[in-house]
């Protein structure tokens, strides 16, 4: 079985929107709670309230109380490479400039070894 594919079962609107809990709390101790994915193109312009209650009532369970006011949300798009034998995309566009995109939602923990990698490669 592929591992991104192994796991636990999810409820029906966890498993249609691609959901993955990330759970942070930030400095001001407010929280960041996310996220969902959407796969196929084209992809929608807009965002869907059924993800969003179902994360609120996921984190209310391990919170054990109501979460406060949304002050904020944020919607977008991952680049993802779509060579499942690469992680990222890297092409030189013109001279001295490359551009290196497409890990997904895999930026903030792979950034390192992408840039190292590149680096690497370019002779830097």
């Amino acid at each position: 079985m592929d591992a991104l594919n192994a796991g636990q079962a999810q409820e029906p609107t966890a498993a249609a929107h691609k959901m993955q809990l990330l759970m942070v709390q930030r400095a001001d101790g407010g929280l960041t709670i996310g996220d969902t994915h959407e796969y196929e193109h084209p992809f929608a312009f807009d965002t869907l309230e059924d993800p969003y209650d179902h994360l609120t009532e996921v984190v209310e369970g391990f919170l054990g109380r109501p979460l406060p006011k949304i002050r904020r949300r944020w919607a977008g798009v991952y680049a993802q490479c779509v060579d499942t034998s690469r992680v990222v995309h890297r092409e030189q566009v013109r001279d001295g400039v490359w551009l290196v995109t497409g890990p997904g939602g895999r930026g903030m923990t792979c950034s390192p070894a992408i840039a190292e990698k590149t680096a690497d490669e370019l002779g830097w």
